[in-house]
Protein backbone atom coordinates (compact mmCIF):
# COMPACT_ATOMS: atom_id res chain seq x y z
CA UNK A 1 0.00 0.00 0.00
CA UNK A 2 1.31 3.45 -0.90
CA UNK A 3 1.43 5.90 2.00
CA UNK A 4 4.21 8.33 1.01
CA UNK A 5 3.45 11.25 -1.30
CA UNK A 6 5.90 14.04 -2.14
CA UNK A 7 3.11 16.55 -1.59
CA UNK A 8 -0.44 16.01 -0.45
CA UNK A 9 -2.44 15.51 -3.66
CA UNK A 10 -5.22 18.03 -4.21
CA UNK A 11 -8.62 16.40 -4.70
CA UNK A 12 -11.54 18.18 -6.34
CA UNK A 13 -15.23 17.37 -6.29
CA UNK A 14 -18.28 19.15 -7.67
CA UNK A 15 -18.29 21.70 -4.84
CA UNK A 16 -15.05 21.20 -2.95
CA UNK A 17 -11.30 21.37 -3.09
CA UNK A 18 -9.37 19.18 -0.68
CA UNK A 19 -5.86 20.57 -0.27
CA UNK A 20 -2.83 20.32 2.00
CA UNK A 21 -2.86 22.24 5.27
CA UNK A 22 -1.09 25.59 5.51
CA UNK A 23 0.16 27.50 8.52
CA UNK A 24 -2.43 30.16 7.73
CA UNK A 25 -5.15 27.57 8.40
CA UNK A 26 -4.36 27.64 12.12
CA UNK A 27 -7.34 29.86 13.14
CA UNK A 28 -9.85 27.62 11.34
CA UNK A 29 -8.14 24.45 12.59
CA UNK A 30 -8.47 25.88 16.11
CA UNK A 31 -12.21 26.23 15.52
CA UNK A 32 -12.43 22.61 14.29
CA UNK A 33 -10.58 21.38 17.37
CA UNK A 34 -12.31 23.52 20.00
CA UNK A 35 -15.99 23.77 19.01
CA UNK A 36 -17.91 21.54 21.48
CA UNK A 37 -20.48 20.67 18.82
CA UNK A 38 -17.70 19.01 16.79
CA UNK A 39 -15.75 17.52 19.69
CA UNK A 40 -18.78 15.77 21.19
CA UNK A 41 -18.62 13.25 18.35
CA UNK A 42 -14.86 12.66 18.32
CA UNK A 43 -12.00 11.64 20.59
CA UNK A 44 -9.94 14.62 19.39
CA UNK A 45 -8.24 16.50 22.28
CA UNK A 46 -9.42 20.08 22.56
CA UNK A 47 -7.08 22.79 21.25
CA UNK A 48 -6.58 25.53 23.81
CA UNK A 49 -5.43 28.25 21.40
CA UNK A 50 -4.35 29.03 17.84
CA UNK A 51 -0.75 28.14 18.68
CA UNK A 52 -1.84 24.61 19.60
CA UNK A 53 -3.69 24.37 16.30
CA UNK A 54 -0.55 25.43 14.46
CA UNK A 55 1.41 22.76 16.32
CA UNK A 56 -1.19 20.25 15.12
CA UNK A 57 -0.69 21.37 11.50
CA UNK A 58 3.06 20.85 11.89
CA UNK A 59 2.44 17.42 13.43
CA UNK A 60 0.28 16.51 10.43
CA UNK A 61 3.08 17.62 8.08
CA UNK A 62 5.57 15.46 9.96
CA UNK A 63 3.22 12.48 9.92
CA UNK A 64 2.67 12.96 6.20
CA UNK A 65 6.42 13.01 5.55
CA UNK A 66 6.75 9.78 7.53
CA UNK A 67 3.92 8.05 5.65
CA UNK A 68 1.71 7.94 8.75
CA UNK A 69 -1.19 10.08 7.53
CA UNK A 70 -2.61 11.76 4.43
CA UNK A 71 -4.70 14.77 5.49
CA UNK A 72 -6.65 17.48 3.70
CA UNK A 73 -8.29 20.80 4.47
CA UNK A 74 -11.86 20.84 3.12
CA UNK A 75 -12.52 24.10 1.26
CA UNK A 76 -15.47 25.20 -0.89
CA UNK A 77 -14.29 25.72 -4.46
CA UNK A 78 -12.96 29.21 -5.01
CA UNK A 79 -12.46 29.85 -1.28
CA UNK A 80 -9.28 29.67 0.81
CA UNK A 81 -10.92 29.29 4.21
CA UNK A 82 -11.29 25.68 5.29
CA UNK A 83 -14.63 24.46 6.60
CA UNK A 84 -13.53 20.98 7.66
CA UNK A 85 -10.76 18.43 7.80
CA UNK A 86 -10.46 14.87 6.52
CA UNK A 87 -7.70 12.28 6.64
CA UNK A 88 -6.61 8.71 6.09
CA UNK A 89 -4.46 7.32 8.88
CA UNK A 90 -3.87 4.33 11.17
CA UNK A 91 -2.34 2.48 8.24
CA UNK A 92 -1.75 -1.26 8.46
CA UNK A 93 0.71 -1.96 5.67
CA UNK A 94 0.62 -5.74 6.11
CA UNK A 95 -3.15 -5.87 5.68
CA UNK A 96 -3.38 -2.81 3.38
CA UNK A 97 -5.97 -1.06 5.52
CA UNK A 98 -6.52 2.57 6.49
CA UNK A 99 -8.94 4.53 8.66
CA UNK A 100 -10.87 7.61 7.55
CA UNK A 101 -11.74 10.49 9.87
CA UNK A 102 -13.38 13.86 9.23
CA UNK A 103 -14.79 17.01 10.83
CA UNK A 104 -17.01 19.73 9.39
CA UNK A 105 -18.03 23.08 10.82
CA UNK A 106 -21.67 23.02 12.01
CA UNK A 107 -22.55 25.92 9.70
CA UNK A 108 -22.08 23.47 6.82
CA UNK A 109 -23.87 20.43 8.28
CA UNK A 110 -26.76 19.00 6.30
CA UNK A 111 -25.50 20.08 2.89
CA UNK A 112 -23.86 16.81 1.85
CA UNK A 113 -20.36 18.30 1.88
CA UNK A 114 -18.91 15.72 4.27
CA UNK A 115 -20.27 12.89 2.11
CA UNK A 116 -18.82 14.50 -0.99
CA UNK A 117 -15.39 14.88 0.63
CA UNK A 118 -15.41 11.41 2.16
CA UNK A 119 -16.35 9.73 -1.13
CA UNK A 120 -13.41 11.45 -2.84
CA UNK A 121 -10.98 10.42 -0.11
CA UNK A 122 -12.21 6.81 -0.12
CA UNK A 123 -11.75 6.70 -3.89
CA UNK A 124 -8.21 8.07 -3.45
CA UNK A 125 -7.47 5.44 -0.81
CA UNK A 126 -8.50 2.59 -3.07
CA UNK A 127 -7.19 3.87 -6.39
CA UNK A 128 -4.03 5.78 -5.47
CA UNK A 129 -2.97 4.25 -2.15
CA UNK A 130 -4.07 0.74 -3.19
CA UNK A 131 -5.74 0.03 0.14
CA UNK A 132 -7.92 -3.06 0.15
CA UNK A 133 -10.01 -1.97 3.11
CA UNK A 134 -10.94 1.39 4.64
CA UNK A 135 -12.38 1.55 8.14
CA UNK A 136 -14.29 4.19 10.09
CA UNK A 137 -15.40 4.56 13.68
CA UNK A 138 -18.25 6.72 14.96
CA UNK A 139 -20.41 7.01 18.04
CA UNK A 140 -23.78 5.33 17.42
CA UNK A 141 -25.63 8.42 18.61
CA UNK A 142 -23.92 10.42 15.83
CA UNK A 143 -26.70 9.60 13.36
CA UNK A 144 -25.51 11.96 10.58
CA UNK A 145 -22.08 10.28 10.53
CA UNK A 146 -23.63 6.80 10.55
CA UNK A 147 -25.88 7.82 7.63
CA UNK A 148 -22.92 9.34 5.77
CA UNK A 149 -20.88 6.16 6.02
CA UNK A 150 -23.73 3.95 4.87
CA UNK A 151 -24.53 6.35 2.02
CA UNK A 152 -21.01 6.08 0.56
CA UNK A 153 -20.79 2.29 0.84
CA UNK A 154 -19.59 1.42 4.35
CA UNK A 155 -21.16 -1.43 6.31
CA UNK A 156 -21.26 -1.83 10.06
CA UNK A 157 -18.82 -4.45 11.36
CA UNK A 158 -19.24 -4.16 15.12
CA UNK A 159 -19.27 -2.09 18.30
CA UNK A 160 -16.58 -1.61 20.96
CA UNK A 161 -15.56 1.02 23.50
CA UNK A 162 -18.52 3.25 22.70
CA UNK A 163 -17.94 3.35 18.94
CA UNK A 164 -19.57 1.56 16.01
CA UNK A 165 -17.05 0.25 13.49
CA UNK A 166 -17.62 0.38 9.76
CA UNK A 167 -15.63 -0.86 6.77
CA UNK A 168 -15.66 -0.62 2.99
CA UNK A 169 -13.93 -3.12 0.70
CA UNK A 170 -12.08 -2.11 -2.43
CA UNK A 171 -14.37 -2.63 -5.42
CA UNK A 172 -15.26 -4.71 -7.24
CA UNK A 173 -16.39 -7.10 -4.53
CA UNK A 174 -18.26 -10.32 -5.21
CA UNK A 175 -16.06 -11.05 -8.22
CA UNK A 176 -16.89 -14.35 -9.91
CA UNK A 177 -13.76 -16.48 -9.88
CA UNK A 178 -14.98 -19.83 -11.22
CA UNK A 179 -18.05 -21.39 -12.79
CA UNK A 180 -19.27 -24.98 -12.93
CA UNK A 181 -22.36 -26.47 -14.52
CA UNK A 182 -24.58 -25.41 -11.62
CA UNK A 183 -22.53 -22.98 -9.54
CA UNK A 184 -20.71 -19.68 -9.53
CA UNK A 185 -17.80 -19.41 -7.12
CA UNK A 186 -17.53 -15.73 -6.21
CA UNK A 187 -15.95 -13.52 -3.59
CA UNK A 188 -17.96 -12.90 -0.48
CA UNK A 189 -19.97 -9.68 -0.08
CA UNK A 190 -20.95 -7.95 3.15
CA UNK A 191 -24.59 -8.75 2.43
CA UNK A 192 -23.71 -12.46 2.64
CA UNK A 193 -23.59 -11.96 6.42
CA UNK A 194 -26.94 -13.69 7.00
CA UNK A 195 -25.78 -16.78 5.12
CA UNK A 196 -22.47 -16.78 7.00
CA UNK A 197 -24.20 -16.37 10.36
CA UNK A 198 -26.36 -19.41 9.60
CA UNK A 199 -23.49 -21.53 8.27
CA UNK A 200 -21.04 -20.86 11.10
CA UNK A 201 -23.67 -21.72 13.69
CA UNK A 202 -24.81 -25.03 12.22
CA UNK A 203 -24.11 -28.03 14.46
CA UNK A 204 -21.92 -29.63 11.78
CA UNK A 205 -19.72 -26.53 11.42
CA UNK A 206 -19.21 -26.24 15.17
CA UNK A 207 -18.54 -29.97 15.56
CA UNK A 208 -16.27 -30.43 12.56
CA UNK A 209 -14.57 -27.05 12.20
CA UNK A 210 -15.04 -25.14 15.45
CA UNK A 211 -16.92 -22.32 17.12
CA UNK A 212 -15.93 -19.01 15.49
CA UNK A 213 -17.87 -16.93 18.05
CA UNK A 214 -20.12 -15.43 15.37
CA UNK A 215 -23.12 -14.47 17.48
CA UNK A 216 -24.88 -11.81 15.40
CA UNK A 217 -24.88 -10.14 11.97
CA UNK A 218 -22.17 -7.65 13.00
CA UNK A 219 -19.90 -10.58 13.90
CA UNK A 220 -20.76 -12.21 10.58
CA UNK A 221 -19.99 -9.07 8.57
CA UNK A 222 -16.69 -8.68 10.39
CA UNK A 223 -15.82 -12.33 9.68
CA UNK A 224 -16.81 -11.94 6.02
CA UNK A 225 -14.72 -8.81 5.50
CA UNK A 226 -11.65 -9.47 7.64
CA UNK A 227 -11.34 -13.25 7.60
CA UNK A 228 -12.57 -14.13 4.10
CA UNK A 229 -12.69 -11.18 1.68
CA UNK A 230 -9.48 -9.47 2.80
CA UNK A 231 -7.57 -12.76 2.68
CA UNK A 232 -8.77 -13.36 -0.89
CA UNK A 233 -7.45 -9.96 -1.97
CA UNK A 234 -4.12 -10.29 -0.13
CA UNK A 235 -3.18 -13.83 -1.07
CA UNK A 236 -4.88 -14.19 -4.45
CA UNK A 237 -7.06 -17.04 -3.22
CA UNK A 238 -9.44 -17.82 -0.39
CA UNK A 239 -12.91 -19.11 0.31
CA UNK A 240 -15.63 -18.40 -2.24
CA UNK A 241 -19.39 -18.38 -2.01
CA UNK A 242 -21.14 -21.19 -3.87
CA UNK A 243 -23.97 -19.37 -5.63
CA UNK A 244 -26.43 -21.52 -7.52
CA UNK A 245 -26.83 -20.30 -11.08
CA UNK A 246 -30.49 -21.16 -11.33
CA UNK A 247 -31.69 -18.82 -8.55
CA UNK A 248 -28.59 -17.07 -7.12
CA UNK A 249 -29.07 -18.80 -3.75
CA UNK A 250 -25.83 -19.23 -1.78
CA UNK A 251 -25.62 -22.88 -0.74
CA UNK A 252 -22.17 -22.99 0.85
CA UNK A 253 -18.54 -22.04 0.38
CA UNK A 254 -15.39 -23.67 -0.90
CA UNK A 255 -11.84 -22.50 -1.44
CA UNK A 256 -8.22 -22.47 -0.46
CA UNK A 257 -6.24 -21.30 2.55
CA UNK A 258 -2.60 -21.29 3.59
CA UNK A 259 -2.35 -22.21 7.26
CA UNK A 260 0.79 -21.50 9.26
CA UNK A 261 1.03 -25.05 10.54
CA UNK A 262 0.76 -26.73 7.12
CA UNK A 263 3.43 -26.77 4.44
CA UNK A 264 0.91 -26.86 1.58
CA UNK A 265 -2.14 -24.80 0.67
CA UNK A 266 -5.24 -26.71 1.71
CA UNK A 267 -8.78 -26.95 0.42
CA UNK A 268 -11.85 -26.46 2.58
CA UNK A 269 -15.63 -26.41 2.13
CA UNK A 270 -18.95 -26.27 3.96
CA UNK A 271 -22.64 -26.36 3.04
CA UNK A 272 -25.85 -25.35 4.70
CA UNK A 273 -27.53 -28.62 5.77
CA UNK A 274 -30.54 -28.21 3.45
CA UNK A 275 -28.20 -28.56 0.47
CA UNK A 276 -26.46 -31.77 1.55
CA UNK A 277 -26.51 -34.75 -0.79
CA UNK A 278 -26.79 -32.81 -4.05
CA UNK A 279 -23.15 -33.00 -5.14
CA UNK A 280 -22.43 -29.29 -4.79
CA UNK A 281 -19.25 -29.67 -2.75
CA UNK A 282 -17.71 -32.25 -5.08
CA UNK A 283 -18.58 -30.08 -8.10
CA UNK A 284 -17.05 -27.00 -6.50
CA UNK A 285 -14.09 -28.91 -5.07
CA UNK A 286 -13.04 -30.24 -8.46
CA UNK A 287 -13.21 -26.71 -9.88
CA UNK A 288 -11.05 -25.39 -7.04
CA UNK A 289 -8.46 -28.14 -7.58
CA UNK A 290 -8.28 -27.21 -11.27
CA UNK A 291 -7.99 -23.52 -10.30
CA UNK A 292 -5.11 -24.32 -7.94
CA UNK A 293 -3.28 -26.18 -10.68
CA UNK A 294 -4.01 -24.14 -13.79
CA UNK A 295 -4.27 -20.58 -12.44
CA UNK A 296 -2.26 -20.58 -9.21
CA UNK A 297 0.31 -23.04 -10.59
CA UNK A 298 0.38 -25.03 -7.36
CA UNK A 299 1.82 -28.52 -7.56
CA UNK A 300 0.31 -29.95 -4.41
CA UNK A 301 -2.82 -29.57 -2.28
CA UNK A 302 -3.64 -30.67 1.26
CA UNK A 303 -6.74 -30.90 3.45
CA UNK A 304 -7.48 -31.64 7.10
CA UNK A 305 -10.50 -33.26 8.75
CA UNK A 306 -11.39 -34.66 12.11
CA UNK A 307 -11.54 -38.45 12.14
CA UNK A 308 -15.28 -38.48 12.83
CA UNK A 309 -16.17 -36.41 9.75
CA UNK A 310 -16.80 -39.24 7.30
CA UNK A 311 -18.77 -37.17 4.75
CA UNK A 312 -15.84 -34.76 4.36
CA UNK A 313 -13.45 -37.66 3.88
CA UNK A 314 -15.64 -39.05 1.10
CA UNK A 315 -15.61 -35.64 -0.63
CA UNK A 316 -11.81 -35.51 -0.46
CA UNK A 317 -11.53 -38.96 -2.03
CA UNK A 318 -13.88 -37.93 -4.85
CA UNK A 319 -11.84 -34.82 -5.70
CA UNK A 320 -8.58 -36.77 -5.75
CA UNK A 321 -6.98 -36.40 -2.30
CA UNK A 322 -5.66 -39.30 -0.22
CA UNK A 323 -5.19 -39.80 3.51
CA UNK A 324 -1.51 -39.44 4.45
CA UNK A 325 -1.09 -39.34 8.24
CA UNK A 326 -2.39 -38.00 11.54
CA UNK A 327 -1.16 -34.61 12.72
CA UNK A 328 -1.72 -32.27 15.65
CA UNK A 329 -2.24 -28.52 15.43
CA UNK A 330 -0.03 -26.35 17.66
CA UNK A 331 -1.93 -25.57 20.84
CA UNK A 332 -4.51 -28.34 20.27
CA UNK A 333 -4.17 -31.94 21.46
CA UNK A 334 -6.79 -33.38 19.08
CA UNK A 335 -5.33 -35.36 16.21
CA UNK A 336 -6.43 -34.48 12.69
CA UNK A 337 -6.32 -36.44 9.47
CA UNK A 338 -3.98 -34.89 6.89
CA UNK A 339 -4.90 -35.49 3.27
CA UNK A 340 -2.91 -34.56 0.18
CA UNK A 341 -2.27 -34.98 -3.50
CA UNK A 342 0.09 -33.85 -6.21
CA UNK A 343 -1.69 -31.86 -8.90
Amino acid sequence: MKTHFTTTPTLTTERLELRAFRDTDAPEVYVQRSDPRILQNTSVPKSINVEAALAFIHKIAEGSANGEVVAWAICPKGEEKLVGTISLWHFNLENATAEIGYTLHPDHWGKGLASEAAAAVVRFGFEEMEAILIEAFTKPENKPSVSLLKRIGFVKTGHADGYDSFAQCRPPIGTVVLETDRLRLREIRPKDAQFLFELLNTPDWIANIGDRQVRNLDDARKYAIYRIWANCRKSGFGFYMLERKSDKVVVGMCGLVKRDFLEDVDIGYALLPQFYGQGYVVEAGRAVVDFAKQTLKLTRLAAITIEANKPSQRVLEKIGLHFERMITVPGDEEELMLWGTDI
